[in-house]
């Protein structure tokens, strides 16, 4: 116990021997306990606030960090206390820019490579031929089918021939309708606008199909919509190339059978018509056996389309799917003009 205090615990008058002070009349025993109680609550109080500003420091500080976006800049006492470990002989690779001017690369050199590739299997006869059984057949088919899908038509590709319904189903009508519409929906919900637009644009292309076109028109349609379908869904089929870091197709790597198959089914199209406006035997003109008229003679001969009229539409169709893919490659490489200086800016 402290030994008591030469003055009173009260109002400070000399002590005096007694256990009263004359001064005010207090018990110097029940004043000093009572100033004890006083300074243990004082110094107990001291405390608590000392905790709660340390506490409301740090809150302030991890909530300026959040606003903006960087790290907290306090440090818990425990690991402020942790002595530094330092390995001076490790060094670390900085992979992500690595990673990302490996792509930039790619986007550069990826789509004028398969395409030449493309150009130069469609110019061997044995290249083609095989190319032409497993890559490029399974796409015109589909472009028949979706073509007829979207004229209102039920249709179901095979390898060499689409069957096609002899009236508009209504179920899909439907069917199409309701998955653009989903597109467009998705599109507005997650603010991914490309979805929207290509959604939209594609629910007017169903529109005309459906509503503008009487079911001749339609039929007429969907047998251009066999080699033109085959170049635009090539084209499609490259553009999936360029998808975002953390798309399903770039993480498994389905990208690159796309770029591979699209560029074959392209320039199968494109080649031939590029190349009939100087040669027109190159047009497939006749009978196939077990389908009947060729796309080419079924326009020319039913439909009452001449040659040129069926060069030129095929030609403007694969002209603007390059134009396309063109305007596609160029905005890539603007979005990975820092990677390819060095700057390790990221691909997006």
């Amino acid at each position: 116990m402290s030994p008591p205090s030469a003055s009173c615990p009260r109002c400070g008058a000399l002590r005096v021997e007694g256990p009263e002070c004359p001064a005010c009349g207090v018990i110097y025993l029940r004043a000093e306990a009572r100033a004890a109680a006083r300074q243990a609550g004082e110094r107990q109080l001291a405390e608590r606030n000392a905790v709660l500003h340390q506490a409301e420091d740090q809150r302030l500080a991890l909530r300026e960090a959040l606003e903006a976006h960087a790290a907290p800049t306090f440090v818990p006492p425990l690991v402020e206390a942790m002595p530094e470990r330092v390995s001076p002989d490790l060094t670390f690779d900085d992979s992500d820019a690595a990673e990302e001017t490996f792509e930039a690369k790619l986007r550069v050199c990826v789509l004028p490579t398969a395409l030449f590739i493309a150009w130069l299997a469609v110019r061997s006869p044995g290249f083609h031929a095989l190319s032409r059984i497993f890559l490029t057949m399974p796409v015109h088919e589909l472009g028949h089918a979706v073509s007829a899908w979207f004229c209102g038509f039920s249709a179901t590709p095979s390898l060499w021939v689409t069957s096609v319904s002899d009236e508009r189903s209504p179920f899909m009508v439907v069917l199409v309708a309701g998955l653009l519409g989903t597109l467009v929906h998705q599109g507005w919900k997650r603010r991914r606008w490309a979805w929207m637009a290509v959604g939209t644009v594609l629910l007017a292309v169903q529109a005309v199909g459906t509503l503008a076109l009487d079911p001749e028109q339609a039929r007429m349609m969907f047998t251009f919509g066999g080699d033109a379908g085959k170049m635009v869904l090539g084209a499609a089929l490259m553009t999936t190339f360029y998808v975002p870091p953390d798309h399903y197709l770039r993480k498994h790597a389905l990208r690159w059978g796309f770029v591979v198959i699209g560029a074959a089914a392209f320039m199968d199209g494109f080649e031939l018509w590029w190349a009939a406006r100087t040669d027109v035997d190159r047009i497939p003109f006749g009978l196939i056996e077990g389908v009947g008229l060729s796309d080419a003679s079924r326009l020319v001969e039913t439909y009452g389309w001449n040659v040129s009229r069926v060069i030129h539409r095929y030609v403007m169709v694969g002209v603007s799917c390059l134009v396309a893919l063109g305007a596609l490659y160029l905005g890539a490489l603007w979005r990975v003009r820092d990677a390819l200086r060095g700057g390790g800016a990221g691909a997006a």
